[in-house]
């Protein structure tokens, strides 16, 4: 057999590792613009074209390298620096069972989720709790899979307990993901697409029935530069970042600023005189370094709310309201974003956004600068759409009312109606009572609608999610279409309230009065017979004792005015 073998030389060469899923991403582009700019030849190789078959170290520094392009010609390459993209280290350290078909890596899992029908239930595990983690995690529990547990092996984080930001966990406690603390045991088949997976915790033995168990990370404190050995100009260098930055924008950052420091370390170690680009190589240096610090401040300085039960803690509640980017003065007059991202992460999705640049992240610390113009804020709900947390609400607070008014981004399966009850969860995941919902809004971005909810005005700053309200499908529809035909009417009357005179809007379900007055107490309504109240549409111009006309209660009663003489 004849064996092409072609002769090359680089300065430096940037190398695909096994199993990467974009070539050329972010960090080699960072590479390669940065040390070409200052000189140096550059080749990239990987991707289906160029396949590279190995690296073989030279005395010095630098090795050679063996490529097979697609006519299976091999070309054999020397280079003063070697840099090869590897991907995240997604498998856990083994134990019986990690090998068998219960287990899946992310990237498979991910490819599954969008590519096929595969089954989640009864219980989904995910070794891990980075952002990709979290982010998958969620993206099912939207998708209406009953049960997801997120479990961390490694809880050593610097003063973290967990690996990913303080905004995707809330985001996955308040789809009712539940996060547990735990050292994998064993995986054993139970059953055709059952798992057993048994876990220790600080409780003792877990054993847990999954239909899957998906390995993700991060499972150890690394910095995702590697020099194998240290002085040989051989690096490797972690691919993070996703196909676009909407995607992942802590992965894309990571990889992005990991790449322009290596760059600059390469560079200032093969030039020896860098006249008068040694200051900008030296400032790019420094710039890399310090963001690389900063994206990674969350673990050392952790943002970790404590609760009064359902409620906050007075001093982190304090805290919120005081932070930039939440409004101080202007909600209370109209809708205005409530940007709630108070770790300083890497994350700037919401100002790129906004039409009315009214938000300012930048690389600015969020501790110490004011992030929201309230002033220039219209209240559009671009940014809602655009932050992949749902960490930004619309807030409206009426001070002298009972009820306010939040917009969230609902990302779930299933759209909301006009009207249909949910359940309002502060950022654990905690009921904090029942409403509905007042109007969804369609937004640019047509997997995510806008949620308009009416909630008590002591709960705004509590209130951060919803989910559905459990109720027989033979009530909703029937109040639906009467709650919507009375709640057009804007017309106020007077009424007599336990001794008290009110006024509501005229023509509207009963509950729906005693719910805006504040007043909806049990001994106020005779409750029908399954449990609900307020599902005929009995108005409020009477004052008496009137039975139910729907087809579902016909006959039931509700009383409107407990008087004496009437109960």
């Amino acid at each position: 057999m004849n064996l092409n073998v072609r002769e090359g030389k680089f300065d430096v060469l940037i190398l695909a590792g096994p199993r990467l899923d974009i070539w050329p991403s972010a960090g080699v582009r960072m590479i390669s613009v940065l040390c070409a700019e200052m000189g140096l030849s550059v080749g990239q190789f990987g991707g289906e074209s160029a396949i590279v078959r190995g690296v073989i170290p030279l005395p010095d520094t630098g090795g050679i390298v063996l490529v097979e392009d697609i006519q299976k010609r091999i070309h054999r390459l020397r280079a003063r620096a070697v840099v090869k993209m590897v991907p995240e280290s997604t498998l856990p350290d083994p134990f019986p069972g990690w090998n068998s078909q219960g287990l899946i890596p992310i990237e498979t899992a991910e490819r599954l989720r969008k590519e096929s029908q595969i089954q989640w239930d009864p219980v989904t595990v995910i070794l891990g709790t980075g952002n990709r983690a979290l982010r998958f995690a969620s993206t099912l529990l939207e998708s209406r899979v009953p049960q997801v547990y997120v479990v961390e092996t490694y809880t050593r984080w610097s003063a973290k307990r967990f690996a990913s930001w303080e905004v995707e966990r809330r985001r996955f406690e308040m789809l009712n993901g539940k996060m547990i603390e735990a050292k994998p045991l064993q995986l054993i088949a139970k059953a055709p697409l059952l798992w057993q997976f048994r876990l220790q915790d600080s409780h003792g033995i877990r054993v847990i029935d999954v239909g899957r168990v998906v390995s993700s990370g991060p499972y150890r404190d690394e910095n995702g530069v590697k020099e194998h050995p240290p002085g040989s100009f051989l690096f490797e260098l972690e691919q993070t970042a996703s196909t676009t930055l909407e995607e992942d924008v802590e992965g894309w950052f990571l990889e992005e600023e990991r790449g322009r420091w290596l760059a600059g370390k390469i560079v200032k170690a093969l030039i020896n005189d860098l006249g008068s680009k040694k200051e900008e190589l030296d400032s790019n240096f420094r710039k890399a370094r310090r963001r690389l610090k900063t994206a990674l401040q969350h673990r050392e300085n952790p943002f970790t709310p404590s609760y009064q039960g359902k409620w906050l803690e007075k001093s982190d509640s304090k805290k919120m309201r005081s932070f930039g980017g939440v409004p101080q003065h202007a909600h209370k007059t109209r809708p205005i974003a409530s940007i709630e991202c108070f770790e300083e992460i890497p994350c700037n999705l919401c100002q790129t956004a906004c039409p009315s640049s009214a938000i300012q992240i930048g690389r600015v610390s969020r501790e110490k600068n004011t992030i929201l113009d309230e002033g220039a804020c219209t209240g559009c709900g671009i940014c809602l759409t655009a932050c992949p947390t749902q960490s930004i609400t619309l807030l409206h607070e009426n001070e002298t009312e009972s009820i306010s008014q939040i917009t969230l981004a609902w990302k779930g399966a299933q759209p909301w109606n006009a009207r249909e009850f949910l359940t309002w969860v502060n950022r654990r995941g905690e009921n904090l009572g029942s409403g509905r919902v007042v109007t969804p809004i369609e937004s640019q971005n047509k997997k995510i609608q806008l949620v308009q909810i009416e909630v008590p005005t002591h709960l705004i700053w509590e209130a951060r999610g919803i989910k559905r309200t459990r109720t027989p499908a033979s009530l909703d529809d029937p109040y639906l279409v009467a709650d919507q035909r009375f709640s057009s009417s804007s017309k106020k009357i007077e009424i007599t309230l336990n001794g008290e005179k009110r006024l509501v809007r005229d023509r509207i379900p009963i509950s729906i009065a005693l719910f805006e007055m504040g007043q909806n107490r049990p001994q106020d309504i005779l409750f029908c017979k399954d449990g609900s109240c307020g599902l005929c549409d009995l108005s409020v111009d009477s004052v008496k004792k009137r039975a139910c006309q729907t087809r579902t209660h016909r006959g039931m009663a509700i009383l409107i005015d407990p008087a004496p003489e009437s109960s």
